[in-house]
């Protein structure tokens, strides 16, 4: 096992980039002492910790146009147009079981950032026994707008992104020196402004959360610090990043499979070219 730090940024259906770089991880058991993710990393880490190799594609892939998981009329009947319960639900595990068993097992450190609603701050959640943290993992997956608010512990949470999209912080913090980040966006990919009327909504929506209002009004601000920060620490050899080479057209709520596929395999190229240099890095 590597001791070193994972860092695996979400984007929805982006994350078919990431799921490939660890479906690769898997096939050549590439193991990382601590693995972080955020919204839909979080869903990948899932399979990567439980070692269940193109698990997170396949049932993206299978479920895509079911409206069961992914349909604006789950706004109303199951409070976003991602169905998270529905990824833990007997239907999914029947096409796919969740092998849970070695997920409680590995001795892997497993950190969730959600948003506290009332906070606007990321808030850091763990997987240990007796707490697999299911929860959290749906929260920081719940986009705003599209998805309802989840309550953990008693508070109400939302996308993890919203408040730390690439927590590579958390893991200077904990002491790691060496940190792989997974980034669903090119190098010269910049967050733009939220829209006005996007902003008015979110106000509307969650006026009851100023502190999270403020932090999603904010957030191309800080995300745009966060990846000049990265590529700062890049050049310095203190991170190694991963990421697509060319831009990525595929939205977050993406329904062209053949789109979806050709990510998955540009995630594959990028760690197959990657690879030599990561464990180089890895090693140094």
């Amino acid at each position: 096992m590597e001791k070193a730090a994972l860092i695996l940024e979400g984007g929805a259906l982006r994350s078919f980039f990431t799921s490939a770089i660890l479906d690769y991880f898997i096939e050549h058991e590439v193991e990382f002492e601590y693995v972080h993710g955020v919204s839909a990393g979080t869903l990948c880490a899932m399979n990567y910790i439980s070692k269940q190799r193109n698990r997170s594609a396949s049932i993206n892939l299978h479920f895509l146009h079911d409206k069961r998981y992914i349909s604006v009329s789950n706004l109303w009947n199951s409070g976003g147009i991602f169905n998270l319960d529905f990824l833990f639900s007997p239907e999914c595990f029947a096409y796919s079981a969740f092998d849970w068993q070695t997920y409680r097992q590995n001795r892997q450190i497993f950190e969730i950032t959600a948003t506290n609603c009332e906070t606007g701050q990321g808030h850091v959640f763990r997987k240990e026994p007796g707490n697999d943290q299911v929860e959290a993992i749906k929260a920081s997956s719940s986009i705003p707008l599209a998805s309802d608010i989840r309550i953990v512990e008693d508070q109400p949470y939302l996308d993890g992104g919203i408040a730390d999209s690439i927590p590579f912080k958390r893991a200077q913090e904990l002491g790691y020196e060496k940190i792989v980040v997974v980034v669903t966006r090119d190098l010269a990919y910049r967050k733009p402004e939220n829209g006005a009327a996007v902003n008015n909504l979110v106000k509307t929506r969650y006026k009851q959360y100023p502190k999270f209002v403020q932090s999603f009004i904010d957030r191309p601000k800080h995300y745009n610090e966060a990846l000049t920060e990265l590529e700062r620490l890049e050049e310095a050899g203190k991170v190694f990043v991963l990421r697509p080479e060319d831009p990525v057209t595929v939205s977050r709520f993406e329904r062209d499979n053949t789109k979806l596929i050709d990510l998955y395999h540009k995630g594959t190229e990028t760690i197959i070219e990657q690879f030599d240099a990561m464990k180089a890095y890895l090693e140094s």
